[in-house]
């Protein structure tokens, strides 16, 4: 358990190193699962936390059909399934593109760094997400006046913008190095395969989370 945390926090600092040593790993399932996991559980944290606050979407409106009021409660569940959905769609369109540009990589070691990729991307996101759904459901700030906040000019949605450009660019950083590492084709390859499984992974995780 500690090489898992010590192998997840390096990767903040040494992406491309932790990637190579997952590359040679023996056991890729154990870290994959561990990894993706992590944004898994804070993840449907929020929605909880946002449930126990009676949130719920202001301007957007869901793309599934559930009423904006059952929502989070509902997205609690949508959670898993649909980022373990994404996870392993923009791992097989990594894999299968790479292989047929001469990459040399597993799936296996596709799906570890991959799996990292996201969990540390997604922390973009969940350092605005989770302190916020927290402090609405202890009652601090009042969920559905923040989510008008954030889509208004104000400071909130500032923040809300900053961390989001931190989860664009960490996804978009990551996701093409995890190409590079695991199937060493070139950099120009390994950006724009890259790009389109971010496109694909946020695509569909936008139908389930919207």
């Amino acid at each position: 358990m500690a090489s898992l945390f010590s192998t997840y926090f390096q990767t903040f600092y040494k992406p491309r190193k932790t990637f190579e040593e997952l590359s040679r790993t023996t056991s890729p399932l154990k870290y994959s699962f561990f990894f993706i996991a992590i944004p898994i559980v804070f993840y449907t944290l929020m929605y909880v936390f946002l449930t126990i606050a009676n949130g719920a979407p202001s301007t957007l409106t869901p793309w599934l059909n559930i009423p904006k009021e059952d929502y989070y409660a509902i997205n609690r569940f949508l959670l898993a399934p649909a980022m373990l959905i994404c996870w392993f769609a923009a791992t097989s369109f990594i894999q299968i593109c790479s292989r047929l540009m001469g990459g040399i990589g597993t799936f296996e070691q596709t799906l570890v760094t991959i799996a990292l990729s996201i969990s540390i991307a997604m922390w973009g996101g969940l350092i605005h997400d989770l302190p916020m759904s927290f402090l609405s459901a202890i009652g601090v700030i009042d969920a559905r006046q923040h989510e008008i906040d954030m889509n208004s000019p104000t400071i909130f949605r500032t923040i809300l913008w900053i961390c989001y450009a931190i989860y664009f660019i960490a996804f978009l950083t990551l996701f093409p190095l995890a190409v590079r590492v695991v199937h060493k084709i070139n950099w120009p390859k390994s950006f724009v395969v890259g790009v389109l499984a971010f496109i694909i992974f946020q695509s569909v995780f936008l139908v389930f989370n919207r």
